[in-house]
Order: structure tokens, then C-alpha cells, then sequence
């Protein structure tokens, strides 16, 4: 008995060419692309400043750091019971550059009333760093932060961050990027007045 053979089907397949497979990677397409904007508007809808970030409202993480300046250590713990603002800065940065004239003019405002300024030095050189504190005239004290731990602590992920801390010890505020001399004093004011 001999086998007959299948008959020929015309129906295959539609290949990529022709109408029913141009509309299937158009509509593939348009699915990714919408995707991807909405993505996007949610990412963009909400303040880079105002990440909500574990840290915030809960105890700042305790340092022991040296001083850029070498005039040995600066702890948080020696300030307590002091308003404190925390930078996280490098000389290589350039936000922090754009920044630093509000900090130092919150410097100058604030350092007679108790509030207490920290800079972090964050993956940087102290030559560097040194130099950078000497040409941008800041004058409250940076520890180095070699090992990276303060920032991993703080939960940095990208510099310049701020943070508010209250006569407490507690992180009442964080702003990520470069800061703004208006929101700088808000957040000083806010842990003045101890919220």
C-alpha cells in the first residue's frame, strides 16, 4: 500500500512581509513605545529632591570620621542636642559646585545660632578635596569617608545630598541633587523648630 501524499496547503503561515505580519510588529512596536513614556511620566512626575528614602524620620546613623583639615575627628554624637546639616559633596561634582554658594551663605546665616554644618567627602581625594574646600571658601568642617560605610549608611546614591538632622539625632529631611538656598533654609528652619 502506498502512501498518498498530504495535499498542498495554501493556507501558511503569514511571513513577516506581507499585511497581517506588518500590522503584528506595528502594534508590537506601538505597545513598546507606550510602555516606555509611561515609564517615563511616572518617573518624571515627582520631585528628584523629594526621594522618600528609609532614613528619613528615623535616627541618624552615628560617624566617627577624620578631618579633611587633619584637626582630628568630627562625630555626630558631639552635636547633639544641635540642629545639624549633612552634605555628601566631591570636588569632581559638578552639582556640588553649583550648590555651594547656597551652603555657604546658609553658613554665614546660620553657624551663630548653633545649627552645625558637616561635610562628607565622598569618593574623592583628600589633595582634592582640600583644594576644592580652599577655593570654594567653605569653612565648616568635612570628614573623609574612605571606605564609603557614612554613605552606605545614609543611604547615598548619588551626590550632593542633604540631610536635616534635629537636635534629637533624627533625619527629619534629605534632598538629593544640587540644593537651592531657599530649600536649604526651610529645611534648617524645620529642624530649628524641631520638626
Amino acid at each position: 500500500m502506498t502512501a498518498t501524499p498530504a495535499p498542498a496547503t495554501t493556507a501558511e503561515a503569514p511571513a513577516l512581509g506581507s499585511g497581517l505580519g506588518r500590522r503584528l510588529v506595528a502594534a508590537v512596536v506601538i505597545v513598546a513605545v507606550v510602555s516606555i513614556v509611561a515609564v517615563l511620566a511616572l518617573s518624571f512626575r515627582r520631585d528628584p529632591r523629594d526621594i522618600r528614602t528609609g532614613t528619613v524620620g528615623k535616627p541618624a546613623a552615628a560617624f566617627d570620621l577624620e578631618r579633611l583639615d587633619g584637626q582630628g575627628r568630627i562625630r555626630l554624637e558631639d552635636y547633639r542636642g544641635r540642629p545639624v546639616v549633612v552634605n555628601f559633596w566631591a570636588s569632581w561634582c559638578v552639582p556640588c559646585r553649583q550648590e555651594n554658594p547656597a551652603l555657604v551663605a546658609a553658613w554665614e546665616r546660620y553657624r551663630s545660632s548653633g545649627v552645625m554644618f558637616i561635610g562628607i567627602v565622598y569618593q574623592d581625594s583628600p589633595e582634592a578635596a582640600r583644594a576644592y574646600t580652599a577655593e570654594m571658601g567653605n569653612t565648616w568642617p568635612s570628614g573623609l569617608d574612605p571606605d564609603g560605610r557614612t554613605s552606605i549608611a545614609y543611604g547615598v546614591f548619588g551626590i550632593p545630598e542633604t540631610y536635616f538632622i534635629t537636635p534629637d539625632g533624627t533625619i527629619a529631611g534629605r534632598n538629593v541633587g544640587a540644593i537651592d538656598q531657599a530649600t536649604l533654609f526651610r529645611g534648617i528652619e524645620a529642624i530649628r523648630s524641631g520638626g
